[in-house]
């Protein structure tokens, strides 16, 4: 099925998987946060092609606005090309449950102050999960530090989407693909 308008397919819908719980909570966690996660089938999608169609019907994309004019036009990619040379962070999947347990959860507006929340120890045992799930071969990329910053010297990234912060983590491996974005306004 295409999405109305945009020639894209429409985003797979979550895959429950071996573990009903796992899929639960990332069925459930934009609702207390304000994220957007797909779980579903590797279905042979690369990253920037599976975070483009995810994030299509989101209204975060501007790529419907190609006669824009708007002074320097949108800080978004404007293709799934640009998007996947957005996500140019690498990540070794061994630091993947801490990549996305802080994409997860982290504000990325405010990120003086930030501590640890009782949904913390939920979100790492997501990502350990979700790891666990796409195994240690999996393809893990990032758009940037906004929201895990851990190691890094500054927290710059790459934008994704129209939002003035945003934080993108793919992972595809083992049968499976994942997205999650956060986003932020200041």
């Amino acid at each position: 099925m295409r999405l109305p308008g945009s020639g894209a397919p429409e985003p797979v819908g979550y895959d429950l998987g071996p573990d009903p719980d796992l899929g639960l909570w990332l069925a459930e966690w934009p609702d207390y946060y304000d994220r957007i996660i797909h779980f579903g089938p590797d279905d042979g999608r690369d990253p920037g092609q599976l975070c483009w169609d995810v994030l299509t019907p989101s209204g975060l994309l501007a790529p419907h606005c190609p006669q824009c004019r708007h002074r320097g036009g949108h800080g978004g990619p404007r293709s799934p090309q640009q998007l996947d040379t957005a996500l140019h962070v690498r990540i070794p999947p061994a630091e993947a449950p801490a990549w996305f347990a802080a994409t997860l959860e982290r504000n990325l507006v405010y990120t003086n102050g930030w501590t640890r929340s009782a949904m913390t120890p939920l979100a790492e045992a997501l990502g350990t999960a979700l790891a666990d799930l796409l195994g240690p071969d999996a393809d893990w990329r990032a758009n940037g530090y906004a929201a895990y910053w851990e190691g890094s010297p500054n927290r710059s990234w790459q934008p994704v989407t129209e939002a003035t912060f945003d934080a993108a983590l793919v992972g595809i491996g083992g049968g499976h693909a994942v997205v999650v974005v956060a986003t932020g306004e200041d």
